[in-house]
């Protein structure tokens, strides 16, 4: 654990988090190895993507996405979505129309919450350092 490995391995468990939602752990664990960062940390921050946070997380994922994308029209244009008729249909028509939006959002917190992972961890780790190096000059002294 230095300075350097513990942000990268905050960073790279939110990114892995919130990007890929299956087997997040093992990816960012294995991803640890060649940018070294911290194994055990990058897995810890993984766990921030939960079943819980999951349905918040891709909702809030496309109302990022489609401010992007300059989306103002409602998710599924009821017109086009009476033309099918199953349950299956509409639900496919509705991934088809909202999964760019969605695609682009998650991408979108995935490099956010990696920097501010970052940014957080590195001034963290450094204010804990200097604390430390204050009370070891106090005790020497």
């Amino acid at each position: 654990m230095n300075r350097r490995s513990v942000p990268r391995g905050v960073a790279l468990g939110l990114f892995v988090a919130v990007l890929i939602p299956v087997m997040h752990t093992a990816i960012a664990a294995i991803l640890a190895i060649p940018t070294r960062a911290n194994v055990a940390i990058a897995a810890a921050f993984t766990l921030v993507v939960n079943p819980l946070t999951i349905p918040p997380l891709y909702y809030a994922a496309y109302r990022v996405g489609s401010w992007e994308l300059h989306h103002d029209v409602p998710i599924v244009d009821p017109h086009a979505a009476e033309r099918f008729s199953s349950e299956l249909s509409r639900l496919l028509f509705w991934i088809h129309q909202a999964s760019g939006s969605i695609a682009l959002g998650v991408l979108t917190i995935a490099a956010l919450s990696a920097l501010i992972g970052y940014v957080v961890a590195a001034l963290v780790w450094r204010f804990w350092s200097g604390s430390r190096w204050r009370q070891r000059r106090r005790t020497r002294g």
